[in-house]
Formats: C-alpha cells, sequence, structure tokens
C-alpha cells in the first residue's frame, strides 16, 4: 500500500522533494536496478498529465508538463542536495518552467518505481499547486 503525502508546489517555484525507500525494518532499499515515474494529472480519470518527471540512477530522466523545455526528473539512490550518493534516497525536482504550467489548482500524483517489469506505487496523494502573480 502506497503512502500518502499532499505536495504543495508553488507554480513558478523549483519543487524539491527529498524520500527514503526503506523496506519495514527501516533497512533502506538499493535502487540501482529501478526506474521512476510520477505523474500529476487533474483526476484519477484524465488522459492529460499535467507534470511528468522520470529517472534512474544515471541521473534525471526528464520532465514534462504541457510542453517541451520544463526540466528536472528524478534520480534514485541520491541525497537531498544531489550532491552524491545516498542508497535508497530518492529526489524529486520540477524546475520552475515546469510547476509555471502546471495550472492552478488541487490535482492528484503518485510515484512508481519499476524494477524488472515489478511496479511499485510508494506515494500518493494530492498536488495542489497555487497560482503565482508574478510572471
Amino acid at each position: 500500500m502506497p503512502a500518502r503525502h499532499d505536495i504543495i508546489a508553488n507554480q513558478g517555484e523549483t519543487l524539491n522533494l527529498h524520500l527514503s525507500y526503506t523496506d519495514s525494518g527501516d533497512s533502506v532499499i538499493d535502487l540501482s536496478t529501478y526506474t521512476a515515474e510520477l505523474q500529476v494529472r487533474r483526476t484519477h480519470y484524465s488522459s492529460d498529465k499535467l507534470l511528468h518527471l522520470t529517472g534512474t540512477t544515471s541521473g534525471f530522466g526528464g520532465a514534462t508538463a504541457g510542453i517541451t523545455g520544463a526540466t528536472g526528473g528524478i534520480y534514485l539512490n541520491r541525497n537531498a542536495g544531489n550532491t552524491g550518493g545516498e542508497t535508497g534516497g530518492i529526489l524529486i525536482v520540477a524546475g520552475a518552467t515546469g510547476t509555471s504550467l502546471v495550472p492552478g489548482g488541487k490535482h492528484l500524483y503518485d510515484l512508481e518505481i519499476n524494477s524488472n517489469g515489478t511496479v511499485t506505487r510508494l506515494i500518493e496523494g494530492r498536488f495542489e499547486c497555487p497560482s503565482e502573480v508574478t510572471r
């Protein structure tokens, strides 16, 4: 069962979120064979992705948000400062351009990891994006 965590990502600001993936005994899990994907949608049934982040242990896979030019992604086995490795660390970054393209309001998201076809949803919740005034 995925953890529940609501995210507030201010429109037009860089979002940095760091998680640590552990087992039931609080031991970190090596993510070297995993890929990761985070999607934000208006509802569970929406076909449009408002924000889409991907990644691996090799680095940020990419970010899309309505148009090209969004920056960021997901880096696995990485520390919060993005300066070195951390087994079990998951660094999620959405650049200011990407968050500026997410419509203001309350949306939904989840984060899934995949290892050799076995998909695990780690976390899910609301993705609230307060609208910016300064553009």
